[in-house]
């Protein structure tokens, strides 16, 4: 015979796993789980020094990428220079020194000593040419404008 509390009591059964963790909504600026990898262009060589051995608190040589200064670069620092040595009569070689300066930044990035050389030379230049330019028209109407008629007595 059976006891009343054996039947009362439920068969054994194994514990219930539980439910998988779903993940959230996927968010728009996710991408799908199925999508590949992207691929991107790798970088430029970098420049490494002969010697990896750099002087304490000195920053490592980094090279970069140069050509020989052509047209309108040289063209200008060699103007400016004119331009400065003519004085007050090389003011329009001056303003062509500005010119070719500032279309050789644009042009030819890499030469930036020989164009920034012309474009501050040619400023320099335009300068003293406008304060010679200036100096020559005040003595011209000073001299004009100064004196008697010209009756002289030489008597």
């Amino acid at each position: 015979m059976t006891n009343a509390d054996d039947d009362q009591t439920p068969p054994a059964v194994p514990p219930v796993p539980p439910a998988p963790v779903t993940p959230p909504a996927s968010s728009p600026y996710a991408p799908p789980a199925d999508a590949a990898a992207p691929s991107y262009p790798t970088a430029p060589p970098t420049y490494t020094p002969a010697s990896p051995q750099v002087p304490y608190g000195q920053a490592p040589y980094v090279g970069s990428p140069a050509g020989p200064p052509r047209g309108l670069s040289l063209t200008s620092m060699i103007l400016g220079i004119v331009g400065i040595l003519f004085g007050g009569f090389g003011l329009l070689i001056s303003i062509a020194a500005v010119i070719t300066g500032h279309l050789g930044q644009r042009r030819q990035p890499y030469a930036k000593p020989f164009w920034l050389t012309g474009i501050i030379t040619g400023y320099v230049g335009i300068l003293i040419g406008l304060v010679v330019t200036g100096f020559i028209i005040f003595a011209i109407v000073l001299a004009a404008t100064s004196g008697s008629s010209g009756d002289y007595y030489y008597g």
